[in-house]
C-alpha cells in the first residue's frame, strides 16, 4: 500500500494555514464581543436620581424609590384631613422629579411616595409611579404601591403590593371597591390629589 502520509514541509504548511486562521478567527470574535458586550450597560434609573435615561415602560423596582426622603417633599396633611384618609397622621408627599413647565401630565418615571406617620396606623406608605405604556386605563399611566420602609441604614423599601390598586379584600383610600383611581381621577391633575404638586404651580415664564 502506498505512503499516504503528506511529506514534513506539507504537514508544517497545513498547520500554519491552521494557525493563521485561528488567529484570523479569534481577533474577529474578539470584534464582535467588543462591539456587543463592550458597550457599558446603564443601571436602571434610581428613586433618587441616578441615570437620567427613563426605561419606557417605566416598571419601578424597589430600588427604585431608595433615599425618597431626600427628595423635595411637600407637607399635605390638611388635603389628607379634608379627603378623609391617614386619620391622624402627618402626611408628607415626596417627588423624584418635577414636570417642565406648561406640562398637562407627570413625565414617565415620575415616583410620588406618600408617607402617613403618627396617626391610627402608625406608619403608612405608599407610592404611585408613571409606568405609561398603556397601563391602567383607569388613571392613564400610574401604578399604585404599597410599600414598606426597611432598617437597612439606606432608606430602601420593600415592595408590599403593586398594580391597578390593592389586592382583593384590602381598601384603600374610602374607595369601597379597593381601588385608587376612583379617588385620584376625581382630583383631576393627571390623577395626582396633592395641591402643591398641581401641574399650574409649575408653570413659568
Amino acid at each position: 500500500m502506498p505512503d499516504t502520509q503528506p511529506a514534513p514541509s506539507q504537514r508544517g504548511a497545513s498547520r500554519r494555514r491552521a494557525t493563521a486562521w485561528g488567529v484570523r478567527l479569534a481577533t474577529l470574535v474578539s470584534a464582535v464581543l467588543t462591539t456587543t458586550c463592550g458597550t457599558p450597560v446603564a443601571d436602571p434609573p434610581s428613586g433618587a436620581g441616578g441615570s437620567t435615561a427613563v426605561r419606557d415602560p417605566f416598571i419601578a423596582f424597589a430600588s427604585d424609590f431608595r433615599g425618597f426622603h431626600s427628595w423635595t417633599s411637600y407637607d399635605v396633611t390638611d388635603d389628607a384631613t379634608l379627603a378623609g384618609i391617614h386619620d391622624g397622621s402627618t402626611v408628607t408627599e415626596y417627588i423624584n422629579t418635577m414636570p417642565s413647565s406648561g406640562s398637562e401630565e407627570f413625565p414617565l418615571g415620575t415616583i410620588i411616595v406618600k408617607e402617613a406617620t403618627g396617626g391610627t396606623i402608625p406608619h403608612e406608605l405608599f407610592a404611585m409611579v408613571k409606568r405609561n405604556g398603556g397601563f391602567n386605563s383607569g388613571a392613564p399611566g400610574w401604578e399604585w404601591f404599597d410599600l414598606a420602609l426597611l432598617d437597612d441604614g439606606k432608606d430602601g423599601t420593600s415592595i408590599v403590593w403593586h398594580g391597578f390598586g390593592p389586592p382583593i379584600g384590602d381598601t384603600y383610600g374610602g374607595d369601597a371597591k379597593g381601588g385608587c383611581n376612583t379617588c385620584h381621577t376625581a382630583c383631576g391633575n393627571d390623577a395626582v390629589c396633592a395641591k402643591p404638586l398641581g401641574l399650574s404651580n409649575f408653570q413659568h415664564d
